[in-house]
């Protein structure tokens, strides 16, 4: 069997601070090929953000907790994830392929 590297042909990368309200991971449409992986700020060090797929689902959706890093979120666009926090001013990183 023959195994074959994977190659894309960018990524993008960014920064958004998340509060208690839900938000968009990016306010327009940002097409993506893959996926992305969240990474969630160590301050407040107590803060647990949750991912959706709308402004309702961050409330119940996949929990990452402070300076933890979530499994890969296969997507076709940025704007179509959703983050709350438990915490006000949590700064949450992201790579996307």
């Amino acid at each position: 069997m023959q195994i074959e590297k994977e190659s894309l042909p960018d990524f993008w990368t960014g920064t958004i601070t998340v509060g208690l309200t839900a938000v968009r991971l990016s306010s327009v449409k940002h097409e993506i090929r893959k996926g992305v992986y969240l990474r969630v700020g160590t301050l407040p060090a107590g803060a647990l953000v949750s991912i959706g797929k709308t402004e309702t689902d961050a409330d119940t959706g996949f929990i990452v907790p402070a300076g933890e890093t979530s499994p890969m979120i296969y997507g076709d666009d940025l704007s179509k994830v959703w983050l709350i926090s438990t915490e006000a001013d949590t700064p949450v990183t992201w790579i996307a392929f």
